[in-house]
């Protein structure tokens, strides 16, 4: 009897545990959060391959930049709901890092999105040579964003230590 009321009692903390990491899943604003089935995984890949490491690379502000929000976003809430570690890097060049300038009002929609990322551990890396062709400053990009020499060799760089490169193009 006690063998049995044990195996409830554990059965029981594992069933509130995935239903407390739910709960506790982030919201990001404007991207619609799917459920995923339990019988839906990666068989434990993850599990073994830990921190899951990606860049990626967005040099359009427009459709590009949303895919990229957008898979990074449900990468981060995958990961989260199995208690896998990970290191996400958002590196924005071209035209994309007109997008880090708080204070761009065209822009202005992906800022909650930047926000809620930064919040879970994305990190942002903003090409200065983009910056300097564009005539954006140093201080009015969003302050949790870093700048790097050169966005290109960032993508390589990340891409060298590991980090699995997503373009969305």
């Amino acid at each position: 009897m006690k063998s049995f009321v044990s195996v409830v009692l554990m059965g029981l903390t594992l069933v509130l545990a995935s239903v407390a990491r739910a709960d506790s899943l982030p919201d990001f604003p404007g991207i619609q959060s799917v459920p995923v089935t339990p019988d839906l995984n990666f068989g434990g890949y993850f599990k073994q391959h830990q921190p899951v490491k990606i860049v990626f690379g967005v040099a359009d502000p427009g459709n590009q930049l949303k895919e990229s929000l957008i898979n990074a976003a449900a990468t981060v809430r995958y990961l989260k709901s199995k208690g896998y570690r990970y290191e996400i890097q958002i590196v924005l060049y071209g035209r994309a890092i007109l997008t880090a300038d708080q204070w761009k009002q065209e822009y202005s929609s992906y800022g909650a999105q930047f926000q809620a990322l930064h919040a879970q551990g994305v990190q942002f890396r903003v090409c200065h040579n983009s910056m300097y062709s564009l005539h954006v400053k140093a201080d009015d990009i969003y302050p949790y964003m870093k700048i790097v020499p050169a966005g290109i060799l960032q993508l390589a760089k990340k891409q060298m230590q590991g980090f699995a490169y997503i373009s969305n193009r």
